[in-house]
C-alpha cells in the first residue's frame, strides 16, 4: 500500500531496489530442493520472510527460497508473471487490482502476509491545526503516497492508503472527492506538513512515528479504523500455473512462513529485523507500531479488501478471493 502498501525497507540487505536485482544470502535451501524464488518490494510486512530464511525454515520443508526486490509493485508482478519469480509478496490493493483486469495472468493467495492495527496508518495534522475532524478535510491538501500502478484512475482510490482513509471518509459522511489529495514520496511528506504545503498527510510507520518526533503531529483519525479495523493489508500470491504443477513446494513455503510468523507474537523477532533498516534506531524500531502476521487465512477478511476496492470505484468488477486461494 509500503505495499504493499505504505510499506518501508526492513533490512540492508533488502533494501537494493533495482529492478531484479538479487540480493546475495537471502535465500535458503539444500541441494535438490524446491527453488522458489519471491518477488518482493521489501517492508515491515516482510519480517517473517526474512526470519524463515534466517532460521533454516523453508530448507526443513525442502523448499529452497531466494528473495529478488524491486523497486515498485508493478516491477515485482512483472517478474511473477514473465516467470522471473514465482511467488509475489505484495499489497494487496495493487495485486487484486490487477487481478481484476481481463487478461491478467490468474492469481493463486499463498497466505495472508500482514494485517493492520491501530496506529498503523494515520491522518496527522500539525498540533494547533485548524482541522479537527474528518469534516474539516473538506477543500483540503492531504499528502498521500505516489501510485504504483499508472492505470489507476485518479478520480478513485490509487493506492492501500487512499483506500482506508477514503473509505473511513465516506463512513462519516465526508464525500472524498472533495480532498486535493497530494501524491509525493513518503519521506517528503513530513517537510510538506511542516511548510504547510499540504494541511495533513495519510502515512504508515515508520513515518507516523517521524512526524510525530519531528513535528509534533497528531493524529486526525486512524486510517484502519471503523470500516478498515485490522484491514489486511499485504499478501503472498503466486499464477494459477505455478500452483496447478508445485502444490507440494507451495504447501511447503506456507508452511514455514506461517511458522515463521508465529515467532513474530515475540516483538523481539521482528525488532531485531527492522534494527537493519538504514537509519532506524533501536529506539525507534522499539516504538513503531508494528502489524499483525497472521498465521491463518481469513477469506472473509481479504473479501472485505475486494469489497472496499469495488465500493469505492477502484475496480469495476467484483473480485471473489475465495476463489482465488491456494489450496
Amino acid at each position: 500500500m509500503m505495499r504493499r502498501s505504505g510499506i518501508t525497507a526492513v533490512s540492508v540487505s533488502l533494501t537494493l531496489l533495482a529492478a531484479g536485482c538479487h540480493v546475495p544470502g537471502i535465500s535458503s535451501g539444500l541441494a535438490g530442493s524446491q527453488q522458489i524464488t519471491v518477488a518482493d518490494v521489501p517492508g515491515f510486512e516482510d519480517a517473517p520472510l526474512q526470519v524463515a530464511i534466517r532460521d533454516g525454515l523453508f530448507a526443513r520443508r525442502g523448499v529452497s527460497v531466494t528473495v529478488q526486490t524491486y523497486g515498485t509493485l508493478r516491477q515485482a508482478y512483472a517478474a511473477l508473471t514473465s516467470g522471473q519469480a514465482q511467488v509475489v509478496s505484495g499489497d494487496y490493493a495493487g495485486l487484486l487490482y490487477m487481478q481484476a483486469h481481463a487478461g491478467r495472468e490468474p492469481l493463486r493467495l499463498i497466505t495472508d502476509g500482514y494485517d493492520a492495527t491501530s496506529g498503523l496508518m494515520e491522518v496527522l495534522t500539525l498540533p494547533g491545526s485548524a482541522i479537527r475532524a474528518p469534516q474539516d478535510l473538506e477543500g483540503a491538501a492531504v499528502a498521500t503516497p505516489p501510485p504504483e500502478l499508472a492505470a489507476f484512475s485518479a478520480d478513485a482510490p490509487y493506492n492501500t492508503e487512499t483506500l482506508a482513509t477514503e473509505s473511513v471518509l465516506q463512513s462519516d459522511g465526508v464525500s472524498p472527492s472533495s480532498v486535493q489529495w497530494k501524491a509525493m514520496a513518503p519521506g517528503s511528506m513530513i517537510s510538506a506538513l511542516r511548510d504547510h504545503t499540504v494541511s495533513a498527510i495519510v502515512t504508515t510507520e515508520p513515518y507516523v512515528l517521524q512526524a510525530e518526533t519531528q513535528l509534533g503531529a497528531v493524529e486526525l483519525f486512524d486510517a484502519c479504523s471503523g470500516v478498515t479495523a485490522n484491514l489486511p493489508l499485504s499478501g503472498y500470491f503466486t499464477t494459477a500455473g505455478f500452483a496447478s504443477g508445485h502444490a507440494a513446494a507451495l504447501r511447503g513455503f506456507q508452511a514455514a512462513l506461517n511458522a515463521a510468523k508465529a515467532g513474530t507474537a515475540q516483538l523481539g523477532a521482528v525488532q531485531s529485523v527492522l534494527r537493519t533498516l538504514p537509519g532506524m534506531s533501536a529506539r525507534e524500531a522499539a516504538l513503531v507500531t508494528i502489524g499483525q502476521y497472521p498465521t491463518f487465512m481469513s477469506v472473509g477478511q481479504v473479501q472485505r479488501v475486494a469489497d472496499l476496492m469495488y465500493g469505492t470505484g477502484m475496480i469495476r468488477t467484483t473480485i471473489s478471493v475465495r476463489g482465488l486461494v491456494f489450496r
